[in-house]
């Protein structure tokens, strides 16, 4: 009776056991004795180039540009003479348009079909002055000048006096006007104008067949009107040249107000 209940008490112990499965990581040991994890990821270390007895800097030499762009010999002579302007000369303000009344015939048909007509501009120190024509439509009419100092973002008119002529007609009348100049201009600015007749209720204007009429500095009107058309190159109000054909690409042009077209 002894026996068995021992046989029994031992196989109550054995189904009471189990087994742990473990997982066997490889493992090594440094020198100084601490156990580590070779599956543990290695942290990211920055090295400079110092560490490595390399240098902080590099210095690189360009050399003298021997390989230069072969532009044409006429428009080399043109941009060296622009930049070798007296002083005098690149100050000084011009028309930039004719005198209407230097061709009469046309300066009589322009007045009959337009009723208006700047017929005679001069430059002043300070001002700019001149005279208009406008046809004897009603005895009740007025005539003024808008006048822009910055291509039309801002504008002034001004009223323009009427003259008795020496020999006065039924066809016509005459004003007068003058304008005074700001008292600085940069190079790249201009004057830009034109005329307005107001009778019977009714507008009428002269802006010179659409372009306006221009006051600008002599090198701009030189560079304008050189023989630089030619190869493609025309310099836009602004003095800066724009190229058909490619020759400066990239050099800037404010080709915004190209487009800008008469006032009204």
């Amino acid at each position: 009776m002894w026996v068995r209940s021992t046989q029994r008490k031992s196989s109550v112990r054995s189904s009471c056991l189990r087994f742990q499965h473990t997982t066997c990581v490889n493992k090594t040991e440094p020198e100084d004795g601490a156990i580590t994890n070779k599956d543990t990821k290695k942290k990211k270390r920055v090295t400079f180039a110092d560490h490595k007895g390399l240098s902080l800097t590099k210095v690189k030499i360009f050399s003298k540009f021997t390989d230069p762009i072969k532009i044409p010999v006429n428009i080399q002579e043109m941009l060296s003479a622009k930049l070798t302007l007296s002083s005098t000369e690149e100050d000084k303000l011009v028309l930039d348009f004719t005198q209407p009344s230097s061709d009469y015939l046309l300066f009589r048909q322009n007045l009959e079909q337009n009723l208006v007509s700047l017929e005679h501009c001069m430059l002043k120190e300070k001002a700019f002055a001149g005279t208009v024509k406008v046809k004897n439509v009603s005895f009740e009419k007025s005539v003024m000048v808008r006048v822009t100092f910055d291509s039309w973002k801002s504008h002034t008119d001004v009223c323009c006096e009427y003259v008795k002529d020496t020999y006065p007609t039924s066809y016509s009348d005459t004003f007068s006007f003058e304008v005074s100049l700001p008292a600085e201009m940069w190079p790249n600015e201009q004057v830009e104008f034109a005329v307005c007749y107001k009778v019977s209720g009714n507008e009428y204007w002269d802006s010179n067949q659409g372009k306006n009429y221009r006051i600008v500095w002599s090198y701009m009107k030189k560079n304008r009107h050189s023989d630089s058309s030619q190869f493609g190159i025309h310099f836009d109000r602004y003095g800066s040249p724009t190229c058909s054909h490619g020759l400066f690409p990239d050099w800037p042009s404010y080709a915004g107000y190209e487009n800008i077209g008469p006032y009204y």
